[in-house]
């Protein structure tokens, strides 16, 4: 029994990154919580090792905690057994390995029906864009959050950047916590992340402020102060930023939403990759548009955000 457990804690101690192994094709597998054995599913045998350890581990490490926390609570216990005789019983839907979109206003009046009908079950919604100013709210904002209200479709926020300055970092964080505050006032709340969208714009070259020192400073405030009010913070963005911009607070401590159109993300060089979007205008796994709304942008997340958000009491729950 020593050896076997001592094999099983060798396993759990390769890595941290997670999640059950994609469907899609094109997609690549990668391994998640409560997959204990690492072969990538969910079976009988990880609830039986999963029990072992809750007989006789009390203080698992970051890396086993993050197999064995399968409801993703933060925490080992006999919860996560219990959740993962949900999954066994398939009485419980995970949105990993799940394809969703992200829109705004540039997509108009989006039929959400028909992106849950085309096979998509999440949605990333534009907020706006830059400082706190209604002026700059994106115009669908409060109409796609009600339509996927109505027929339970998952939703995140994003926010697109254009902080050159500490201050407009601080108005960046002041705009989505408005448009956040209002939509939990009807009762409306996110259960994907917050994101800023970290791109390069003409009024960042003609601020000079389109360098490391700049993104990876605004970046940080916005990230921090999110977190300070109690969300669940991500950053869009693609490799050369992510690379060149970054420091590694920003690279390994916060979830990335990364933007690769030509190519599947390499999970286990970024370890807190948690959606990756695949594809747009132009799109090599499939169709870019969906019958009944147009060309979007498709995306696949790699964590059980919902699960995470509302067990770890983000995002107002």
């Amino acid at each position: 029994m020593k050896r076997i457990l001592a094999a099983i804690l060798t396993i759990l101690l390769i890595g941290a990154a997670g999640i059950v192994s994609a469907s899609a094709e094109g997609f690549e597998d990668i391994y998640g919580v409560g997959d204990v054995d690492l072969d990538g599913r969910i079976s009988i045998n990880d609830a039986t090792l999963m029990q072992r350890f809750l007989a006789q581990m009390n203080n698992p490490t970051t890396a086993q905690l993050a197999r064995l926390d399968a409801d993703c609570d933060g925490v080992f216990s006999i919860n996560d057994a219990t959740h993962l005789q949900r999954v066994l019983a398939e009485s419980y839907q995970s949105l990993v390995g799940k394809k969703g979109i992200d829109i705004s206003s540039h997509n108009d009046s989006v039929d959400m029906a028909a992106v849950k009908a085309a096979g998509f079950d999440f949605v990333m919604i534009r907020c706006g864009y830059g400082k706190d100013d209604p002026f700059q709210d994106d115009t669908c904002f409060v109409e796609n959050v009600k339509k996927c209200e109505e027929i339970g479709m998952p939703w995140g926020v994003y926010l697109f950047s254009y902080a050159v300055s500490e201050q407009e970092a601080y108005s960046e964080v002041e705009h989505v916590d408005r448009l956040l505050k209002a939509e939990k006032e009807k009762g409306y709340l996110p259960t994907l992340p917050i994101v800023l969208d970290v791109e390069w714009t003409n009024y960042h070259e003609v601020n000079n402020a389109w360098n490391a020192e700049n993104i990876n400073a605004v970046t940080t405030i916005f990230i921090d102060e999110i977190v300070k009010r109690g969300y669940y913070p991500m950053i869009y963005t693609g490799y050369s930023v992510l690379e060149d911009f970054f420091s590694d607070h920003l690279r390994n401590d916060v979830d990335c939403w990364f933007a690769q159109w030509y190519l599947s993300p390499d999970a286990y060089y970024y370890n807190c990759l948690g959606i990756w979007q695949y594809g747009g205008e132009e799109n090599y796994l499939e169709s870019p548009e969906i019958e009944g709304v147009g060309v979007v942008d498709m995306n696949y997340v790699y964590r059980d955000y919902p699960l995470i958000i509302k067990n770890r009491h983000y995002n107002g729950f």
